[in-house]
C-alpha cells in the first residue's frame, strides 16, 4: 500500500504550525511547544526537525530564545520537498530509480527490456513526482483554512 509514514505526518503538521506561527510574526517555536500542542513524541519530534532542518526547509536557532521556524515560505516548499527529506527519495517501484532499494535486491525482470510494466511504472512514478513537486505548504495550510473557516490548528493533530 502507498502511504506516507508517521513522520511524514508529523513533519506537515509542525510545518503547517510554522507557517501559521511566521504569518503571526512569531516565527520561532521550540520543539516541545510543537511537541506539546500536538500530542507528539517529542525526541521524535526533535528527529524530524533536524531532518527538515538539513533539508533547510526550517531553520535552527540554540538558545533560550531559540527554536524552529520556517526557512522559506510556505509556498516554496513543496509537499515533495518534504516527504524527500523525512522519507528519503521518491520510489514507485524498484525500476524507477537507478538506486537498490537497501535491503532488497535490485527487479530482475525491470532489468530485462522486455518487463511489460517498466515503462508504465517509470512514468506513474514521474506523474506522481511532478503532482507532488506541485503542491506547496501554504496550499496544505490554505485547504485547512478552507475546511475548518479558519485555522484550527487543533484538527491537525494525528490521530
Amino acid at each position: 500500500m502507498l502511504s506516507l509514514t508517521r513522520k511524514t505526518d508529523y513533519a506537515l503538521v509542525a510545518l503547517a504550525y510554522l507557517g501559521q506561527r511566521q504569518a503571526e510574526v512569531q516565527p520561532m517555536c521550540s520543539a516541545r511547544e510543537i511537541a506539546d500542542r500536538f500530542d507528539m513524541p517529542l525526541p521524535l519530534l526533535m528527529n524530524i526537525l533536524k531532518e527538515l532542518a538539513k533539508a533547510r526547509i526550517v531553520s535552527s536557532t540554540r538558545g533560550s530564545s531559540g527554536g524552529y521556524s520556517l526557512a522559506m515560505e510556505p509556498e516554496q516548499v513543496t509537499l515533495l520537498e518534504i516527504v524527500t527529506a523525512t522519507e528519503g527519495p521518491m520510489r514507485l517501484a524498484q525500476c524507477c530509480s537507478g538506486l537498490p532499494i537497501v535491503g532488497q535486491e535490485e527487479c530482475r525482470v525491470a532489468v530485462s527490456e522486455t518487463c511489460p510494466i517498466r515503462g508504465p511504472m517509470r512514468h506513474l512514478h514521474e506523474r506522481l513526482t511532478d503532482f507532488m513537486a506541485g503542491i506547496t505548504l501554504a496550499e496544505l495550510m490554505e485547504e485547512e483554512k478552507a475546511e475548518s473557516g479558519g485555522w484550527r490548528a487543533e484538527k491537525l493533530k494525528c490521530v
